[in-house]
């Protein structure tokens, strides 16, 4: 049995053999595209949605990537996954993936609600999520399981606390380690940070079972296998 040392490639692998493949938000690093996973496990077609404009520089980087790893045509797609329809993607697609995208969208149930209307079987979703407790020489931070971390809500304490967490793994951020405005149209602060046990409910709220899941990046992200319910 092939061994995976990225989880969202274990579960990519698993279900996308002779499907259609689609990916949403896939452009940020270039490198974490998953289109080219897909395509060398047997997809049959492949398509990148990203909110970025087309003539951003993170297209022409995934376009080389592409080159580089002689991917063939991958349809692009520039669209807010939140606004796009069925008839503009000529889904939906049997396997589609999400990663590094869910806790930045100030409307996540929405996202999630617009994921399922773009998949036929499988949904491969990944989200940074937070500790049930963060403690530190801050204090200390504590949500149950079922919580759900709203960052615009932090205290000036509870923002210290997760800040000092984050950085001590090497990461920064606008809205996370960084205090700024959040305003409803920028997508760039980080919005939510919810519990594993959160985020598998939220996505079964939003008409998905959850298949199989396991975390990632040292327990700081968490990624789940993801089948569609079919509507009563």
């Amino acid at each position: 049995m092939q061994q995976f040392s990225d989880l969202r490639d274990a579960y990519i692998a698993r279900v996308v053999s002779g499907k259609t493949f689609g990916e949403v938000g896939g452009l940020w690093g270039t490198v974490s595209e998953k289109v080219s996973v897909a395509h060398a496990h047997g997809a049959t077609s492949l398509t990148m949605i990203d909110v970025s404009p087309m003539d951003n520089e993170l297209w022409l980087n995934f376009r080389a990537r592409l080159v580089e790893l002689r991917v063939p045509e991958v349809r692009e797609i520039s669209a807010d996954i939140c606004s796009i329809t069925n008839e503009e993607i000529s889904g939906p697609f049997d396997v589609v993936h999400c990663s590094g995208v869910l806790y930045h969208h100030p409307n996540p149930m929405v996202m999630l609600l617009a994921l399922r209307n773009i998949t036929r079987q499988y949904l491969v979703l990944t989200s940074a999520v937070t500790q049930t407790v963060i403690e530190n020489e801050h204090g200390r931070y504590e949500i149950p399981p079922s919580g759900v971390m709203f960052v615009p809500a932090l205290s000036v304490q509870e923002f210290e606390i997760v800040r000092a967490y984050w950085q001590a793994i090497h990461v920064s951020g606008q809205g996370l380690t960084e205090r700024c405005r959040y305003t409803i149209d920028n997508f760039d602060p980080w919005w939510w940070l919810p519990t594993p046990t959160s985020m598998m409910a939220m996505c079964e709220a939003a008409g998905f079972k959850v298949e199989d899941d396991g975390p990632n990046w040292e327990g700081n992200s968490h990624t789940v296998l993801l089948s569609v319910r079919q509507r009563s």
